[in-house]
């Protein structure tokens, strides 16, 4: 299906690893599932510039009549919904969204590009979580975003990258034991006689 035929009731399936380009005449649409990064056609050397989780609407910068070419790059499969033109206060409720979700965008970006390694990584990690509406780690490798894409987003080497999931994945795998308070050692007998 190509996104300009869309109607307001179509939905668009994506698998991991599968890209499409957005612009201006392909109309709002709503992530329903996955995880997608949102990069600009224009500049594929750049880093993305979004990462869109369920309830994220995409191409939202169209309803203000600014430039949207974007390229979307499927991170888990998940899928679109086609969002019906909004008039009046409608209109301004979608604005009001708009500037929610960039604010959010700014503020994941921020967690995947600062701080240590770890801590971004379990930020990537707790984002694919909500993407799949579950813990992440009950998840399959197969569910997560491939390596190579979740060192680009926490701007790491992708051994980095494998280094840090391991420790996370091992951590949440080692099951916490009781502690238990042994007993101190008898002092030693003194010898008879004294």
């Amino acid at each position: 299906m190509k996104m300009l035929d869309a109607t307001p009731s179509d939905s668009l399936a994506l698998g991991r690893g599968q890209s499409l380009e957005m612009s201006a005449g392909d109309g709002v649409w709503r992530v329903t599932s996955g995880m997608l990064l949102i990069g600009d056609p224009a500049r594929p050397d750049q880093p993305p510039w979004r990462l869109a989780l369920p309830g994220d609407w995409l191409n939202l910068e169209s309803v203000c009549g600014l430039p949207t070419d974007s390229q979307v790059s499927t991170l888990m499969s998940g899928a679109l919904q086609a969002v019906p033109a909004a008039q009046g206060e409608a209109a301004s409720r979608l604005l009001h969204r708009m500037v929610r979700q960039q604010q959010q965008w700014a503020r994941n970006l921020l967690a995947l590009r600062t701080g240590p390694v770890e801590r971004r990584i379990a930020h990537v990690l707790a984002l694919a979580g909500q993407a799949r509406g579950r813990l992440w780690w009950d998840a399959s490798a197969q569910e997560l975003p491939l390596l190579r894409d979740i060192a680009a987003l926490v701007d790491a080497a992708p051994a980095t990258a494998c280094r840090a999931l391991a420790k996370s994945r091992s951590a949440r795998q080692t099951v916490p034991t009781a502690r238990v308070r042994q007993a101190k050692p008898a002092p030693a007998a003194a010898p008879a006689g004294f």
